[in-house]
């Protein structure tokens, strides 16, 4: 009987995050959802469905983020200081730290993060050793890339140390993985389509970079929470439907800002 090869990593979740922002500063510790914070929501789901998997934030060594630390350290979630624009080499320390052979790569600028979708990449990684795992949308965009705020990426920490070797540019050591699907001939990399419902939806926008993001996410989070519906990706999808005014300050975002 032939057996099935399964591949088995240390896996971590490193959610990277600084209250330093040109558009919005402090946006991840400003109050959100009452007194809870989005750095707050996010590491609460993620704890919550994270299927024991650990999870570390990785912030810098600037003093304004000894706050980020603090909530860590209250939510009992491990904290990493790294270099503030070196992203990359901050990612690479903390996985070696903790000894992650394969990291869950979160942003914390999305507080509509869909955990159950982004540990559903995990299952791609236990038959073949991908360097990279991602979703990705209509036009070959990866899902990181989209205004759509609502998953994570799963990288190698090889493939983080292959990027460091090989580049010394500053755009590739502040966007960690943009390397990777800017030179696939280079990777092993697993695309998978987003799911149906979102999948060529270029008008809705759920990561904050700006006071209009930060308002507008806070009052569709407050409706939801307050009309009692689960925050996954279809009931987000539905209730823009219903209230598509959010839709319409959406597109005024999306036209502003490219990924």
């Amino acid at each position: 009987m032939l057996h099935k090869h399964v591949i088995i990593l240390k896996t971590g979740i490193i959610i990277q995050a600084r209250t330093g922002s040109s558009r919005l500063p402090f946006k991840v510790v400003l109050p959100f959802d009452h007194t809870n914070a989005i750095i707050e929501i996010i590491l609460n789901s993620l704890k919550a469905n994270s299927q024991g998997i650990p999870v570390v934030l990785a912030t810098s060594t600037n003093g304004d983020d000894d706050v980020l630390c603090k909530v860590a350290g209250n939510m009992d979630v491990d904290c990493f200081r790294g270099a503030e624009q070196d992203v990359l080499g901050r990612f690479i320390q903390a996985a070696e730290k903790f000894n992650f052979d394969q990291i869950i790569r979160i942003c914390a600028d999305n507080p509509f993060l869909d955990v159950a979708g982004t540990m559903m990449l995990l299952d791609h990684s236990e038959e073949e050793a991908y360097d990279y795992i991602a979703y990705r949308v209509a036009g070959n965009i990866p899902s990181i890339k989209s205004h759509l705020g609502l998953w994570g990426e799963v990288v190698s920490l090889k493939s983080l140390k292959k990027i460091k070797e090989e580049t010394n540019k500053k755009l590739y050591y502040e966007h960690v993985t943009n390397y990777i699907y800017d030179h696939p001939d280079k990777f092993k990399i697993k695309w998978v389509d987003a799911p149906e419902l979102v999948y060529a939806r270029k008008d809705i926008r759920l990561t904050i970079d700006n006071v209009e993001d930060f308002n507008m996410c806070k009052e569709i989070y407050y409706e939801m929470k307050m009309q009692g519906i689960a925050f996954n990706t279809p009931n987000i999808v539905n209730f823009l439907g219903k209230n598509a005014h959010y839709l319409d300050i959406m597109q005024d975002q999306i036209k502003k800002y490219t990924k």
